[in-house]
């Protein structure tokens, strides 16, 4: 019995990233990625209009509604997807906060592929992890 595909959305304000990382997935099997957006903005729209990903990879700094005011409004508004977001910042305190606030991972812009790899299949729910936020 084969998994099902895992459903993605790639937000991140920098372009070239958001592509990079686009392209990164799509050579990952059994995962998708079914829209880009540029902040958490244009994010919510895409859920506005039907189109729900399992997991959404996040920026943390975004012009027009940021990371983590975008956590806070999907875990009231949207529960079943779940958020990693990504940063190049690695504060405890800062990834305690998004934690609480309702993402289900963290995962620095440094990291490898395979532990990007590893982040969405632990959001997912595809793999066992000793815990129900997983940092990278």
């Amino acid at each position: 019995m084969s998994t099902p595909t895992i459903r993605l959305a790639v937000v991140d304000d920098h372009i070239l990233f958001r592509k990079g990382l686009r392209a990164l997935i799509s050579g990952f099997p059994d995962m998708e990625v079914l829209f880009e957006a540029g902040d958490g903005q244009e994010l919510l729209e895409h859920l506005d209009q039907g189109i729900v990903p399992d997991v959404v990879l996040m920026d943390l700094q975004m012009p027009t509604l940021d990371g983590l005011q975008t956590v806070r409004l999907m875990r009231a508004q949207y529960p079943r997807v779940r958020v990693v977001i990504i940063s190049m910042h690695d504060e405890p305190e800062l990834i305690d906060s998004l934690h609480t606030e309702g993402a289900h991972g963290y995962l620095l812009k440094n990291a490898n592929p395979e532990e990007v790899r590893g982040a969405i299949l632990a959001a997912a729910g595809h793999v066992n992890t000793q815990s129900n936020f997983v940092v990278v």
